[in-house]
């Protein structure tokens, strides 16, 4: 998979299928928070996520508007 057994993202792996498929063609699976805040920060707030808790939707829109400390500083500098 796209992740190590700690959860941690498989970046090397990530940038290569990124260069046979277009971004705004996969949806990743990331439902941990620093995953997610990965692929936002590495792809935009527009990522395609998938496999996200239904309590965990509003919190990951914050994360995606900047409005969370995860993000702040990602999107205050754009």
């Amino acid at each position: 998979g796209i992740y190590r057994d700690s959860g941690e993202v498989r970046q090397g792996l990530v940038d290569e299928i990124l260069t046979q498929i277009p971004e705004e063609k996969i949806i990743w699976e990331a439902p941990q928070k620093a995953q997610q805040v990965w692929f936002i920060k590495l792809i935009g707030a527009n990522v395609n996520l998938g496999n996200i808790a239904p309590a965990e939707v509003i919190p990951l829109e914050t994360i995606r508007l900047g409005l969370r400390s995860d993000t702040f500083d990602f999107f205050l500098n754009q």
